[in-house]
């Protein structure tokens, strides 16, 4: 006798299944990433616990810091640093190289201090996934491990 395969009921559980995992994504991913495509620390309402960092460093020793932090990050290269007006310029490319963000470093001054404002946004597309705001906490994070960060 030929075994009765239920075809229906494994339809059904593949599409529930799917439909789980779907919701379970949408609930995963970040919700900014999908109308954002252009992130900067302390002004971005989809990201407001990225803040810019401030660190107890003249503003041209921490961008010389920070451009030495950035060139060893992955994918990341650094095409300009304009110790003058505090402004570092880099590109930070998805792992195919498919994708561009260009990232701007300003350090400002602040008494003895120096605030740091990180921007990143996507050369295309209107929504990033969440990529600008991961390239933001990447360089803050190889940023902390050489510098005194005060807040």
């Amino acid at each position: 006798m030929p075994v009765k395969i239920p075809v229906r009921a494994i339809l059904l559980g593949v599409v529930a299944a799917a439909a789980v995992g779907m919701s379970a994504a949408l609930v995963w991913l970040p919700r900014a990433g999908w109308s954002t495509n252009d992130v900067t620390t302390g002004a971005s309402v989809d990201y407001p616990d990225l803040l810019s960092h401030v660190y107890d460093m003249p503003p041209d020793q921490t961008l010389q810091v920070t451009a030495a932090v950035a060139t060893r990050l992955p994918n990341w290269t650094v095409k300009e640093t304009d110790l003058a007006s505090g402004v570092l310029r880099a590109e930070a490319k998805t792992p195919l190289g498919l994708f561009t963000d260009d990232v701007t470093v300003s350090a400002v001054a602040e008494g003895s201090y120096t605030k740091v404002i990180i921007r990143s946004h996507s050369r295309v597309g209107k929504a990033d996934l969440g990529v600008n705001a991961r390239n933001i906490r990447a360089l803050q994070a190889a940023m902390d491990r050489q510098l005194n960060r005060v807040s």
